[in-house]
């Protein structure tokens, strides 16, 4: 017979007085506590690598969360509450104390809404559970682990259970948001959510239609954060902009002088390395010029105010609330926080804020700006051209009439040729570019081909019907070679030709039948074969938020069995554009600033601003030419390839540069610019194609080996 451990004991029953006095403790009204109070109470941090302990405890200042912590608590005058910031300024933690507030003092069930699942989970398992296991016991209050209904129903991923609150975890569908009234809704990163979800309307819209039954009782509650991307006009920053609208105020420590403690005010060395931005970042009183390092951040905020719509700031030494004036009446309490205030260090901000600047300039890219002012600052990204009026054609057509090269000639400064080549129905639009250092640009060549050699005579061109016809890119483009200005006995060759595939299907399968046919070379004719470094087949990709240049992919079925693979680069055409009109809009020579020849027609100028941006996408009018515009982007395409942000073009080999002899600088008469912009447009000068005749005393030099790189 089985005998189990302890059957043989006395029966033991549980204690009666703890177990009424704990039902008792459970229908106790709650104490009335400040979301703030509760957060110092309960909130215990666990951070490995990082502070660890006490909520408001470690090395960063916190108080001036309270407010905000404090405006979600049902009994504020508000019943919303947005927040505007970057990360690592306490967003997230401020719904986190409001969350741990509702279950242990002011219970209520509540909606918290993230951008999708994936997020949702990791913010459930790694923030939320930790918080609750961490959570401590204060002055006889439970805590909040004790609150957790028994039974594994009551915690899963999406539903937590507490005694007189249930939380739902989503993320955004119509149906989420329409399925259960709730009085307490949380969405985070409202910028990362769609505008319009499944039709129905936006996220703030339909979570205040599931607080219809409580609104009538002052009940409900809804808290919005985001770091902000949809522009002033929409999102995080529309929401923050019709509430109170407060900003973090501090005083000078020298001469009480009252300042926005924003990232106006942070100092640092622009003219230097990162390096040397980080090493003298400090904050400057605008008044009097006294520097607080880093040293004296806790100090400086520790003067700290909101001020809002209605008040104005004023010294604390002259008013003990650091304000004047009665902030306006409103039902949401909305507040900035800039990422100065936050837990990051003014010495990353400086250095991050330099590198950015330092992209821009030398690689005339915006997105690390862009992230910068995202997600370090808290704003939406306003491009630094975007107080000047974008260069014009006119103005391209002066600079070009100003320019000391001819169409066909090579400048000094370039230090490699591409030829960027655009399928249409009936030719190939062909433009040749050179780039020197910091990607400067100069257009070399442009021109149509338009024929083709049949029997004898001249056919109209069929590049999407007619596969025989793409032999005439290696004719009249590839074989080419180009007269250094001022020295034209001196020629340089084509380092790549970038050809783009799209169009129709059939045009595509040209295009890489036409590649094969190059790297395999033709026996009849006595053609060797072309390295597949020379070649780069394009076709434009419709992500925005794809790196610039994602790895090449590699069509199976348009692949000849024992030929090498064929690679189609598909960049992030949007980010390129932008890339390409920020270098396009400088007005003065230096890095990125792109050139043209004195007798360039104008209508290939007129391709370039053929597209213009709006909001973040190009558009362009349908009657508008733009094929010199879309060859510049082919051009810089191949740039990223072999290159990346190398804009040292440390990678370009020997072969390819232009041969010694040259002369540093043109100079050349003025050019009657009225005479010729009224004078018909010349044809492009033909190249004449000479292989230069070898001495017994030259040597063929080896080719260098060329391999490609990812930019991101």
């Amino acid at each position: 017979m089985l005998e189990h451990v302890g059957q043989h004991d006395a029966l033991s029953f549980v204690d009666v007085r703890a177990m009424v006095g704990s039902c008792l403790q459970q229908m106790r009204f709650p104490e009335r506590v400040a979301i703030s109070t509760s957060a110092e109470r309960h909130r215990e941090l666990d951070n490995p690598g990082a502070y660890s302990g006490r909520w408001g405890g470690g090395p960063f200042f916190v108080e001036h969360l309270n407010r905000i912590m404090d405006c979600l608590w049902s009994e504020s005058p508000y019943r919303e509450c947005g927040v505007m910031g970057p990360s690592q300024v306490g967003k997230s933690e401020i719904g986190n104390n409001w969350q741990l507030h509702t279950i242990i003092y002011d219970q209520a069930d509540m909606l918290f809404i993230g951008p999708d699942r994936v997020l949702i989970e990791g913010y459930v398992k790694k923030e939320f559970e930790k918080m609750i296991s961490n959570a401590v016991e204060c002055d006889g209050v439970a805590a909040a682990e004790a609150r957790l209904l028994p039974g594994a129903g009551s915690d899963t991923i999406h539903l937590k259970r507490f005694y007189g609150a249930d939380f739902f975890f989503y993320w955004p569908t119509g149906s989420r948001l329409r399925a259960l009234p709730f009085s307490r809704i949380r969405l985070d990163d409202l910028d990362e959510i769609p505008t319009d979800i499944n039709d129905q309307g936006d996220a703030i819209s339909l979570a205040r239609g599931r607080m219809g039954s409580f609104s009538a009782f002052g009940q409900t509650m809804l808290y919005v954060n985001s770091s902000p991307k949809l522009g002033p006009r929409a999102g995080i920053e529309a929401f923050v902009s019709a509430g109170t609208n407060e900003r973090l105020w501090v005083d000078c420590l020298e001469c009480h002088f009252p300042f926005a403690m924003e990232f106006e005010r942070l100092d640092f060395d622009r003219g230097g390395s990162p390096a040397d931005a980080a090493a003298s970042a400090a904050m400057i009183c605008p008044d009097c010029g006294s520097v607080h390092p880093q040293q004296l951040k806790r100090r400086l905020m520790e003067t700290f105010r909101w001020v809002g719509r209605g008040e104005t700031a004023v010294s604390r030494k002259d008013e003990e609330t650091g304000k004047t004036g009665e902030l306006e009446a409103n039902t949401r309490a909305s507040f900035r926080l800039d990422g100065v205030q936050g837990f990051r260090p003014w010495s990353e901000i400086a250095r991050l804020a330099r590198e950015a600047e330092i992209a821009l300039e030398y690689e005339q890219d915006e997105s690390k700006l862009k992230s910068f002012d995202q997600t370090i600052l808290g704003r939406n990204y306003r491009a630094r051209q975007s107080g000047e009026a974008p260069v014009s054609e006119d103005e391209l057509v002066t600079r070009s009439r100003a320019s000391a090269y001819a169409m066909g000639e090579v400048p000094p400064g370039v230090e490699i040729l591409i030829a960027s080549i655009d399928q249409q129905g009936n030719r190939f639009e062909v433009a040749v570019w050179g780039f020197g250092q910091h990607f400067r640009a100069w257009l070399i060549d442009r021109f149509p081909i338009l024929t083709v050699e049949e029997d004898g005579k001249q056919r109209p061109l069929r590049p999407f019907t007619r596969p025989e016809d793409w032999g005439v890119i290696h004719e009249k483009v590839m074989s080419r070679t180009y007269p250094l200005a001022g020295a034209p006995h001196l020629r340089m060759k084509l380092f790549n030709t970038a050809v783009d595939t799209g169009g129709l299907d059939s045009a595509t399968d040209n295009a890489f039948a036409w590649w094969h046919a190059m790297v395999t070379g033709d026996a009849g004719s006595g053609r060797a074969p072309i390295p597949p470094t020379a070649l780069t087949l394009i076709k434009g990709g419709n992500n925005p938020k794809a790196r610039k240049l994602p790895p090449p992919t590699i069509d199976a079925k348009r692949q000849i069995k024992g030929a090498p693979q064929a690679e189609l680069y598909v960049p992030n055409v949007s980010r390129l554009k932008h890339i390409a009109n920020t270098a396009l809009n400088r007005r003065e020579d230096g890095p990125g600033y792109v050139q043209f020849p004195f007798d360039v027609p104008i209508e290939y100028l007129a391709e370039l601003r053929a597209e213009t941006l709006q909001g973040d996408v190009w558009v362009r009018d349908p009657h508008d030419a733009n094929e010199t515009w879309d060859l510049m982007i082919y051009a810089r395409t191949v740039l990223l390839r072999f290159g990346g942000d190398d804009s040292a073009l440390g990678w370009v080999p020997e072969w390819a540069r232009p041969p010694r002899g040259a002369p540093a600088k043109l100079e050349r008469a003025p050019i009657d610019t009225k005479k010729t912009s009224d004078a018909e447009p010349e044809p492009s000068p033909v190249v004449q194609i000479a292989k230069p005749q070898k001495s017994a005393r030259m040597r063929t030099r080896p080719r260098r080996t060329i391999r490609s790189r990812r930019a991101g």
